[in-house]
């Protein structure tokens, strides 16, 4: 059994066709054939059966492929560290966030942190507060981005540290009726139409829910982040949103909320006791670091 093999395997799960795994892997079908044959005999059982043109695990390759890809796994992870030994200001980081810290948390973050450090690469991806927290646990991920730490202590190895606190607050067009008020409260708010992400979608959604179930009046639910601020100011609503730079304020004005309805709190997480390259400590201590001093007295 080589290495070799493992990575034939896991093209061929993923394609679950040999010819399409022989083109992606740059060799010939009867070499990929060969090679996982060979494979099922060492292991003595048969890891793949045919489905018309196509091929599907067997129980034994389902059972299998789970070892092998934490095999694949570790020796990546082996191959990065030892890179890391030789340039450790050199690296990739692999994050991942939710939708709307995404939108407008990641991007300033990571620019400001290229600027110190022009030679890191990033990878990063979009994904539920679950996804990521199982990403973390499964080293797929070095880092997370949340604001919902509802499963948090279902994962006692995983790290969470506070990096951001955001009041929330009213957006409205400028021709708006209270676009001139510096504060309200939410009984004022009791006839508005709002505009609000999809409940079903949790993850993504920045208004006030708490909020929201004081004013049902609801009159566009979008399902994506972006599509907010230009509703407002199309005049479709009014809405509730973190105070962040984002807010185009030569179209919408941002009005404070009298009564206290909480905060927004970004967390970076980690998987506690694992190796962390030194360009991955180095950007999640950048990131601790530019926290407000209060935010760490909030350590999970």
């Amino acid at each position: 059994m080589n290495l070799q093999q493992l990575e034939y395997l896991k093209k061929i799960a993923e394609t679950e066709n040999f010819t399409t795994a022989a083109t992606l892997l740059s060799v010939t079908q009867p070499a990929l054939s060969k090679a996982i044959s060979k494979l099922e005999a060492e292991l003595n059982v048969p890891l793949f059966e045919r489905t018309g043109r196509n091929v599907k695990l067997t129980s034994f390759g389902e059972a299998f492929l789970k070892h092998s890809n934490l095999a694949l796994l570790e020796i990546e992870k082996g191959i990065r560290e030892l890179q890391d030994m030789v340039d450790p200001d050199k690296g990739i980081i692999s994050i991942a966030s939710t939708y709307c810290i995404g939108t407008y948390f990641m991007p300033f973050i990571i620019s400001d942190f290229l600027s110190c450090c022009p030679h890191t690469k990033f990878q990063f991806s979009h994904e539920s507060v679950p996804e990521i927290l199982n990403d973390l646990r499964d080293g797929k991920i070095d880092l997370g981005f949340y604001d919902n730490l509802d499963d948090i202590h279902t994962h006692s190895e995983i790290e969470s540290i506070p990096v951001k606190e955001e009041e929330y607050v009213l957006i409205v067009p400028k021709n708006h009726h209270l676009s001139k008020e510096v504060e309200v409260s939410l009984k004022d708010l009791k006839n508005e139409s709002f505009i609000v992400f999809h409940e079903g979608d949790k993850d993504k959604m920045l208004s006030c829910s708490e909020f929201i179930n004081r004013a049902p009046k609801i009159s566009i639910q979008p399902n994506e982040a972006s599509m907010l601020g230009g509703l407002v100011a199309a005049g479709a609503g009014i809405t509730i949103v973190p105070n962040t730079p984002l807010i185009n304020t030569s179209a919408l004005s941002i009005i404070k909320i009298k009564e206290n309805i909480g905060r927004k709190v970004i967390y970076i997480g980690w998987l506690k006791n694992s190796y962390m390259s030194p360009i991955v400590k180095k950007f999640r201590d950048y990131v601790i670091s530019s926290a407000p001093a209060n935010s760490l007295s909030l350590k999970i």
